[in-house]
């Protein structure tokens, strides 16, 4: 789990995997360690699903993040 802003400029693609407080869940996370709505993520697989996009929107933002501070 990360706060959004931890990804400065590039936190837009991100923010709407965070939960209310401004968390992104990780690969291993669990959601009751969030502050989701309680209906959300009723079933599993919907949880399942939101990490994985989470974790893939998060590693392009990662590397847009390390191409504009490598930049120039």
């Amino acid at each position: 789990m990360f706060h959004y802003t931890k990804l400065d400029l590039f936190c837009d693609d991100i923010k709407k995997y965070a939960d209310a407080d401004g968390y992104v869940p990780e690969a291993e996370d669990i959601f009751q360690d969030f502050a989701y709505p309680d209906q959300q993520f009723k079933e599993l697989d919907h949880w399942t699903q939101h990490i994985h996009n989470s974790v893939v929107a998060t590693q392009s933002a990662q590397q847009k993040l390390t191409a504009w501070q490598n930049r120039g």
